[in-house]
């Protein structure tokens, strides 16, 4: 049975794989004259910035991924000095990569590109060459900030007001001079890479993202914010107005999610008189470690009784499921890509495990840790 289940497992990870993407692109790029042990490679799907393995034996590194933005993007940096960013503008696109140290002023380069644009380039973007004129006073005195302050801008408060303050008028600019531009994605990704960039220097200030939140639903069109990526910029935001912080003994925020069938996952009134909610990851060395004594419980208490559901933040589907039938887990999993459920719940690290009665209220929650299996086997004993 239990390696029925985990076969199952496999099959409709692959088909979920599918029907999560909105999209897919193919990438492939070419290398001239670059040494891969300085290249960095970020791909940004819309809810992952990912970092991706490159084989120092090939000439060229091909992404074939599915996405959930309108323009995924790629992120390049080189020997620590050059950095270049993309859109990715069709599912079969080529990015040319060149390095030549005779070129003094550019010896990073790209040209003869396919389907791919240059994000912050003031040659070829009007709208960030004129937006940076914009904010060319602003950013000196925010990098004066960082140069002669850098290690008090946490710690010194008149620091900080003027850091929160400095910023919320750079993002105040951005905004005004974005709102008649709010149907090209530049100004939809501007807003996610560098306002929110910014803001998230602004400490405590729920009003602020407030108006952050308003300005976003109020200006970008709906093709862009109902997308994967346009909805988990409004919980990250809606997290910074009213941040969730679970404690024992209170009600679960009202959560839905699916497991890997898209099946509702049902927490509140559930047939069951307890839901054990673990939030995992593969590459999580305490997570593993307590999978036993998740195991055991799964032994020792009928699914009637005790209903164990993993919820993995896993980037990618195959770490996920090589780990969910390596340590045998045979029991509901759902897989958190890009944090979207766990970020709504305030839950910033792995492990993290909460045990749910049968009204979802919190009747045990361990961050970190040694799980305290002993406890948990009380409660619902004495149910």
């Amino acid at each position: 049975m239990r390696l029925h289940c985990l076969i199952v497992l496999t099959i409709l990870m692959t088909f979920s794989a599918i029907v999560y993407g909105q999209d897919h692109v193919k990438v492939r790029i070419n290398l001239r004259g670059i040494d891969k042990e300085k290249l960095i490679v970020h791909f940004d799907d819309g809810i992952v910035l990912d970092v991706l393995e490159l084989d120092q034996a090939d000439s060229s590194i091909n992404i074939d991924k599915p996405v959930y933005t309108r323009y995924p993007t790629l992120n390049v940096t080189y020997d620590r000095k050059y950095d270049k960013n993309y859109f990715i503008d069709s599912n079969l696109s080529i990015l040319n990569l060149f390095y030549d140290p005779k070129r003094k002023e550019t010896p990073f380069y790209s040209e003869g590109n396919t389907h791919i644009t240059a994000i912050y380039d003031t040659a070829s973007n009007e709208i960030y060459r004129n937006l940076k004129r914009e904010q060319e006073i602003e950013l000196i005195k925010l990098n004066n900030l960082f140069t002669k302050h850098g290690s008090e801008l946490r710690t010194n408060d008149s620091i900080k007001y003027e850091l929160a303050n400095t910023v919320k008028v750079i993002n105040t600019k951005s905004l005004d001079y974005l709102t008649p531009y709010a149907n090209d994605f530049f100004s939809f990704y501007y807003f996610k890479d560098q306002v929110l960039g910014l803001a998230s220097l602004v400490e405590n200030d729920s009003e602020y993202y407030s108006n952050l939140l308003a300005y976003y639903n109020n200006t970008f069109p709906d093709e862009f914010r109902n997308t994967k990526e346009g909805k988990k910029i409004a919980a990250q935001l809606q997290q910074k107005i009213s941040p969730t912080r679970l404690k024992e003994n209170e009600i679960l925020p009202d959560i839905h999610f699916k497991d890997i069938n898209r099946g509702a996952i049902k927490l509140k009134n559930s047939k069951e008189n307890f839901v054990l909610l673990d939030f995992w990851a593969s590459w999580c060395g305490p997570c593993l470690q307590q999978i036993p004594d998740i195991t055991e419980l799964r032994k020792q208490f009928s699914t009637d009784v005790l209903k164990i559901v993993s919820i993995s933040i896993d980037r990618d589907s195959t770490s996920f499921i090589n780990s969910v039938k390596e340590h045998k887990m045979d029991w509901i999993h759902s897989l958190d890509r890009g944090s979207l459920l766990s970020d709504s719940l305030g839950i910033s690290s792995v492990p993290t495990l909460l045990l749910l009665n049968r009204h979802g209220k919190i009747v045990y929650y361990k961050n970190g840790g040694k799980l305290d299996v002993d406890r948990i086997r009380a409660i619902i004993r004495e149910d």
